[in-house]
């Protein structure tokens, strides 16, 4: 789960489909961020404390997946960010990010792209690389390549950052999936029946996450070698972890 909007173009479909598709799927997807059910909350805590502790100058951030960037807005409130770099596939969430940024003070700048091309044209390095709820659409080979790509671009004091669904050490995937419907059905209670099932359609057609001993094996292969869960959900889906050289 989620970023719905992010899992395709919505510029490649005619333009007012396009944007009935990203309303309808904007809403479900503001609903989970409206009760916290994905327990982001927490994770924003976590990443503005490990950016206010581990980095004493001004940094680089570069946000993939961004969405319409509400979330971070607030975990980056009150550290030394000097430049924000949002990327995202739908064009609409990209216009609400914008507004939504001018509460940093920093330079920003958006770009339409798919998030996995990100690293692989990047012209100068970044000190902070950031991505949530988003990496674990990709099968595990390719999120090995992009953690390279992404350790290949950073700083040699920089930080890649995920907070993505993980499984226990053990679990497969459709243990995995059957618990998080369990905990959705017994905790999303401002949901309707119809968004229930279309947001379980999405986790059990898209979602893939690995293992808290996968994430960490992904970072050492891709040349991390200081890795750190820093933040777990009260409900133990989703978790929080912290990459650097």
């Amino acid at each position: 789960m989620v970023n719905v909007a992010h899992s395709q173009s919505l510029g490649s479909s005619a333009g007012g489909e396009a944007v009935e598709i990203f309303r309808h799927q904007w809403q479900l997807y503001r609903k989970f961020l409206e009760f916290d059910y994905l327990s982001n909350a927490g994770a924003y805590v976590e990443l503005n404390r490990f950016l206010t502790n581990n980095v004493g100058h001004p940094f680089d951030f570069l946000d993939l997946a961004c969405g319409d960037a509400s979330g971070i807005v607030t975990a980056l409130r009150g550290t030394k960010i000097a430049h924000y770099r949002g990327i995202d596939l739908a064009a609409p969430a990209l216009e609400f990010a914008k507004r939504n940024l001018e509460a940093l003070p920093c330079k920003v700048a958006l770009e339409q792209a798919d998030f996995t091309q990100a690293m692989r044209n990047r012209a100068h390095p970044a000190d902070i690389v950031w991505i949530s709820l988003s990496l674990h659409h990709l099968e595990t080979p390719d999120k090995r390549t992009l953690m390279q790509e992404i350790r290949a671009g950073l700083r040699a004091d920089g930080a890649f950052l995920i907070y993505e669904p993980t499984r226990d050490d053990g679990e497969d995937r459709p243990a995995y999936l059957d618990r998080f419907e369990k905990i959705g059905r017994r905790d999303w209670t401002a949901m309707s029946a119809d968004e229930f099932k279309e947001a379980m359609g999405h986790v059990r057609g898209c979602d893939l996450p690995e293992t808290e001993a996968g994430w960490i094996e992904l970072g050492r292969a891709a040349g991390f070698t200081r890795i750190a869960e820093l933040y777990r959900s009260p409900d133990d889906l989703f978790r929080l972890f912290s990459y650097r050289p």
